[in-house]
């Protein structure tokens, strides 16, 4: 909680002149009071003599005050809450204990008092905005995924003691023991105290201007009626909590182009903000000084006494249009209030975005000056006029530019080290994230570059699209550029910055700068397209899918036929529920836009143009021709004609057609809908990383018989023998939502304890479609049987189990971190300021998978005495190594020896550079060879000069480019000296010669460092490319794991 400052608030605050006739306004600091506090002129004491009714020190916990505005929460419900900039914390609303008040504030500012299950308890006032009905930590929304799901240990503690209380009634809640000492916001807020300091007729005569008397935090319970003492006036200034996680204004107003007014902060503002982040993690803040016990328990038992008759004069007064000037810099009084900012009179300011005549809502155009009345009109584009572009800084210039282009993207920018949020993306950035506005009539508001990965995941969850800004260009790189322009404009002179990846909730990667994901299951990029037909018995449609999981670059893709109820429809989206849904612009039926309207409310949902962006096949087969997608996999095994395509693909393709730019009958829509996913991954920047990795496989649906369609690529993916579940009977059987949408009580929360994601995601497939074959029932129960008769194997396999990371998406990310990204890639222009820190994220992904794939190594071992006895097949498939029999699990020990010997782990993990040692990256190992070799032919070179000149103790002096310098001493006569030496250098007593020998071979030799540091630079792309080569065999050792850890945990 930032406490609300303002310079006034130092001033002597004067009464206004007492008149009988009219009834003065309000100072400036009176109008800031809430509706709740009482505006008077004279002393606390004074107050407290003319009220007939004194306060009293018990008061009830459960009769709130009267003059409290009406709480919707009764005392005792247990609730939700969240401080600003701290996480969700399980709490029960309770009066105030010394004044009986459960709520105060009046609409956006209102607030409710909690206390917080803590040890010890705490309590304080929250925003009723943050204010969610708590129903146990086994509800869905405090789970892992979950809204409130937190794995810190104290918040895990405080759901325990809200559980426990979750079974009494709300009165004997309110027994149990409370926090009963003061808040930090009634250490903030009602016991502020401005000392007002006596001054004599002559004092006032002398000083016009009044100077600040000191702040006193003491508590006017607490304080003695001394009559000689001064008169002291309470001010109360409702505050809401802030976040000292976020970007702070005053550092990043040297990394902005556009140079902003920076934020005035005290001294005494500065030294809490350090208390307050090593505080991050605790629901209120420590009270930063106690009062005296004895004073304070003596105070609440005494009624005020009488004030001594000592005369009184009054303080010296401030100027109302002083007080007015000085507010300017006070800071906004709640959080709420930087929606719209706060001026000098606390009344909205309208940021200069809102002022713009064309960015109004109704006079809008998108990129083609269509009006939004317009049956056509883009959203997601906006017209900029050329002399409104024109009038901008550059940097805001190119701000504009990008944002013409993505309206409906919140545009993270990079300037220097920070990314920075203007205009109606700083609005998103402070209502959804709690970041803080920068000074300044135009919204602007940012982070440090470290903090991406959570700031894009918070809007990302919510449903944004993300778009991160990188500058491609150095100011040395700028300067250079510009000297090549004839007459550079100040347009040309700022570096360039260029759309590096944009974000969506269905296309999500997790790589380095976007953090581990937050869930282990699945979120589908869905791409649809329907082709409706008239039939005799009714209406029949087919459809064309292609659904990605971008984490794990996994695309399925097929076309079938659909009955009039579109029953195959609506069990796709049910087995694969899809995090975002792609169609093209008026193909999808009334039918089929009300199921996805339906049965994926949450979903985000957009509509492509037709042929230019949600492509047709022709237009897909072309692309996938031209772009090169998968010359990696092509090159492996050479064919002639359509080599470049994966084999699904392949087959998909007319079989007369030797270039492969025809779509076989009976998959054109399947081959749109793969079109329209592709248009899509190319606009968010992953098109390559994934499509690289060919990993396609068909979508058949589960009632189709497997004998009318090819095999399939994965073994664990065929569909024979097993049950048809539609969507109808997953939600009628809550197989993994209940009726209200959460996991409680449904089978898959019953079934699922795996403890890895890759496990987790297998199970669900299984429970998508059960086994009904008996044989294979009988298989996988004698697999479980087999696995319980050799308990001490059995147990020591579920270890080793629980050490396993995430392996599906760490292959994944590897494969993205070793594919070699074109120049035409703007990420790989990216200046990034971090990079040491992703380097070494990237290493320690890298080793723990080899760590992941060591634990499956042992864990086949420790599995072999059961292999050879068990009776199931999946077992003995499972746990067997392929050079056996029956076996699928690879060989990996090889590969395993070979990496664990390339680097040196620890130091690449600390440092975040790898080394690589002699013989494993050809590159690199050449360019040592041929340094080493131009070392030798400067030694030979300089031997021969000793000899030449007979100077023994000639030697090379020189350091970086002024290297291999021959030394020689005065001593040596002149007319030894050949004539091809040339002097480069001296000191006493010796000369530096160079000849054109020595700077030839000296040459040679910086050409081949300049390879080496090129190749040392590139070395962690090229490795993590090697392992990526025996991509199949890591992918099905996993497959293999998942299902046997899946058996490990049905025993």
């Amino acid at each position: 909680m930032a406490k609300q400052s303002s310079l006034f608030n130092f001033f002597p605050k004067s009464p206004p002149p007492v008149s009988s006739k009219t009834k003065p306004g309000p100072s400036p600091t009176e109008a800031d009071l809430p509706s709740s506090v009482k505006k008077s002129n004279s002393s606390p004491k004074e107050e407290a003599k003319q009220t007939p009714q004194q306060h009293s020190s018990n008061i009830s916990l459960s009769v709130p005050s009267p003059s409290s505005p009406t709480c919707p929460l009764n005392g005792g419900a247990l609730v939700w809450t969240k401080l600003e900039g701290h996480p969700w914390w399980p709490c029960m609303v309770i009066p105030q204990p010394l004044t009986g008040q459960q709520m105060r504030g009046k609409g956006r500012s209102q607030r409710i008092h909690v206390h917080f299950f803590d040890e010890p308890p705490t309590r304080g006032w929250v925003s009723t905005k943050y204010v969610k009905e708590y129903k146990g930590s086994n509800h869905s929304d405090a789970k892992s995924g979950g809204a409130f799901f937190s794995g810190k240990p104290v918040i895990r503690r405080a759901m325990e003691l809200a559980d426990d209380a979750l079974s009494d009634s709300p009165e004997n809640r309110l027994k149990m023991p409370l926090c009963m000492d003061p808040s930090d916001d009634e250490d903030d807020d009602e016991e502020m105290e401005v000392t007002l300091g006596f001054l004599t007729d002559e004092d006032e005569y002398k000083n016009e201007d009044v100077k600040s008397p000191k702040v006193s935090r003491r508590s006017s319970r607490a304080s003695k009626d001394d009559g000689n003492k001064a008169k002291r006036r309470r001010i109360v200034l409702d505050s809401d909590s802030g976040s000292d996680d976020e970007f702070k204004p005053d550092q990043a107003a040297s990394s902005s182009e556009d140079e902003e007014e920076g934020e005035v902060v005290s001294e005494e503002e500065g030294e809490e903000e350090e208390k307050e982040e090593s505080e991050a993690d605790s629901p209120v803040k420590p009270v930063k000084r106690k009062r005296p016990a004895e004073k304070s328990s003596s105070s609440k038992a005494k009624t005020p006494s009488v004030p001594a008759n000592t005369p009184k004069r009054a303080p010296a007064a401030v100027k109302v249009d002083t007080k007015s000037r000085l507010s300017a810099f006070s800071a906004p009084e709640t959080f709420e209030s930087q929606e719209k900012g706060s001026g000098a009179s606390g009344g909205p300011i309208v940021w200069d975005h809102e002022k713009l005549d064309w960015l109004q809502d109704g006079r809008r155009k998108d990129g083609r000056r269509r009006r939004q009345s317009e049956e056509d009109y883009d959203p997601s584009s906006l017209y900029v006029p050329d002399d409104f572009l024109n009038r901008v800084t550059p940097g805001m210039r190119r701000w504009w530019q990008l944002k013409s282009k993505m309206l409906d993207t919140v545009i993270f920018y990079k300037v220097g080290k920070f990314y920075e949020l203007y205009h109606m993306d700083a609005v998103v950035g402070v209502n959804e994230l709690g970041l803080t506005f920068m000074k300044g009539t135009w919204a602007h508001s940012g982070f440090p570059e470290i903090g991406f990965a959570r700031f894009s995941d918070g809007l990302v969850q919510k449903g944004y699209k993300v778009a991160r800004v990188e500058q491609t260009e150095t100011p040395e790189m700028m300067e250079a550029r510009c000297k090549t322009l004839l007459r550079p404009t100040k347009f040309d002179k700022v570096v360039r910055r260029e759309v590096c990846r944009i974000i969506t909730r269905g296309t999500q990667t997790y790589s380095v700068l976007d953090g581990a994901p937050s869930e282990s299951q699945s979120k589908f990029l869905l791409s649809l397209k329907e082709k409706a037909e008239e039939e005799s018995s009714g209406r029949c449609r087919t459809y064309g899918v292609c659904f990605v999981d971008t984490s794990v670059g996994y695309f399925h893709v097929g076309q079938f036929p659909d009955d009039r109820h579109c029953s195959r429809l609506r069990t796709l989206i049910a087995h694969f529920a899809p995090a975002e849904v792609l169609f093209e612009k008026g193909n999808p039926s009334a039918e089929t836009r009300k199921i996805l309207k339906a049965s994926l409310s949450s979903a985000l949902q957009e509509g492509l143009n037709s042929g230019t962006q949600f492509w047709d096949a022709q237009k897909t087969l072309k692309t996938f021709s031209e772009e090169d997608y998968f010359r990696e996999t092509s090159g492996k095994d050479q064919e002639t004609g359509r080599s470049f395509l994966p084999p699904l693909v392949k087959k998909m393709t007319s079989e007369s057609d030797s270039l492969g730019l025809t779509p076989k009958e009976g998959y054109e829509l399947a081959l749109s809908a793969l079109g329209g996913c592709v248009f899509y991954l190319k606009k968010c920047l992953v098109d390559q990383e994934l499509l690289s990795m060919a990993n396609f496989e068909e979508y058949i649906p589960v009632d189709v018989e497997m004998e009318n369609a090819a095999g399939t690529a994965s073994f664990f993916a065929q569909t024979r023998q097993r049950m048809v579940v539609d969507g109808v009977t997953l939600a009628n059987l809550e197989i993994f939502q209940n009726g209200s949408g959460g996991l409680e009580g449904t089978l898959l929360e019953r079934l699922d304890t795996c403890c890895t994601p890759f496990g987790k995601r297998l199970l669900k497939h299984w429970l998508c479609a059960p086994l009904c074959n008996p044989a294979s029932i009988k298989d996988r129960l004698d697999a479980v049987e087999d696995m319980m008769a050799a308990p001490a194997q059995s147990a020591e396999v579920s270890d080793l189990l629980k050490t396993l990371p995430d392996l599906e998406r760490l292959l994944s990310k590897i494969h993205s971190i070793g594919t070699l990204k074109g120049q035409d890639h703007p990420d790989s222009r990216a200046v990034l300021y971090e990079e040491v820190t992703y380097s070494k994220r990237k290493i320690a992904d890298f080793l723990s998978a080899l760590e992941g794939f060591k634990t499956m190594q042992e864990i086949i071992s420790v599995l072999a005495p059961v292999a050879e006895e068990t009776r199931s097949t999946l077992l003995r498939q499972v746990v067997t190594r392929k050079t056996e029999k029956d076996g699928l699990f690879p060989d990996l020990s090889g590969e395993l020896r070979r990496w664990e010997t390339a680097f040196d782990h620890q130091k690449a993990r600390t440092t975040g550079v790898i080394s690589p040692k002699t013989g494993f990256d050809a590159e690199y190992d050449q360019a040592l060879t041929s340094i080493k070799r131009c070392e030798r032919e400067l030694q030979e070179y300089l031997d021969k000069q000793k000899k030449r000149l007979g100077f023994k103790n000639m030697a090379y002096w020189g350091t970086g480019r002024n290297r291999f310098q021959m030394e020689v001493h005065d001593s040596v006569s002149e007319r030894n000296i050949p004539e091809e030496y040339e002097v480069k250098s001296t000191k006493k007593g010796w000369k530096r010669y160079v000849t054109k020998e020595s700077e030839r071979l000296f040459a040679e030799l910086q050409g081949f460092e300049e390879k080496r540091d090129a190749a040392l630079k590139d070395c962690m792309r090229r490795l993590f490319f090697n392992f990526d080569k025996n991509y199949k065999d890591w992918k099905t050792g996993v497959e293999c794991m998942a299902n046997k850890k899946i058996l490990q945990y049905i025993k």
